[in-house]
C-alpha cells in the first residue's frame, strides 16, 4: 500500500490553536498555544462560553506581569517537565522584588491560577515575615491610624507579637 502524499500527512495533523492575550494596560500582546492559556480558569471560561473574541483583553495586568504569567503557565503545560524542573523554573519566576511580587499575585488571583497564586503568595510572606510592621505597612500602603496612646496600649496588650521588634 503505497503512503499517502507529504501534503496530505500535513494536513490530517491536527493544527495547534492559538489564542492571543493583550494586556490592557499596556496594549502588549501574546500570542500562546491555547493548552498553556487554558490554565487560567478564568481564560478558560471565557473560552468555553465563547465570550472570547480573536484578542482577549487583559486588564488590569501589565505586559510584563503577563509575560511572568505565560511564562508560569508554559512551564507547567509542559508535561515532560519533573516536579523539580518546576520548582526551579517557579523559584525563577519569583525572584523578583516585593511590588512586582504584588502585581504578580494580584493577576494570579484575577486570572484563577492557583499555583502561581500559592507560590508568589509563600514567595511574599517569606520576604516580609521579618519584617517590622511599618515597614510591611510602607510595602501595601496601610497607614497607621493609631494614635500614640492607642498604639502603647496595643503593644502592652499583646508583647509577645512585638518581641524583637521596635
Amino acid at each position: 500500500m503505497a503512503s499517502a502524499p507529504e501534503n496530505e500527512k500535513n494536513a490530517s495533523a491536527p493544527e495547534k490553536k492559538t489564542l492571543t492575550l493583550k494586556s490592557m494596560i499596556n496594549n502588549e500582546e501574546f500570542v500562546v498555544d491555547e493548552h498553556v492559556a487554558l490554565q487560567s480558569v478564568t481564560i478558560k471560561n471565557m473560552v468555553d462560553s465563547e465570550c472570547a473574541g480573536e484578542v482577549i483583553p487583559v486588564p488590569t495586568i501589565s505586559g510584563e506581569i503577563l509575560a511572568l504569567v505565560i511564562e508560569y503557565c508554559k512551564n507547567h503545560a509542559n508535561p515532560s517537565a519533573s516536579e523539580d524542573d518546576l520548582k526551579k523554573a517557579d523559584a525563577g519566576i519569583v525572584d523578583k522584588d516585593i511590588y512586582t511580587l504584588i502585581d504578580l499575585v494580584l493577576a494570579a488571583n484575577f486570572l484563577d491560577i492557583k499555583g502561581l497564586l500559592e507560590v508568589t503568595s509563600q514567595k511574599i510572606a517569606d520576604s516580609i515575615k521579618d519584617l517590622p510592621h511599618q515597614d510591611v505597612r510602607e510595602i501595601f500602603g496601610v497607614e497607621n491610624d493609631y494614635t500614640p496612646e492607642e498604639e502603647a496600649a496595643v503593644r502592652a496588650e499583646h508583647d509577645w507579637a512585638f518581641e524583637g521588634f521596635p
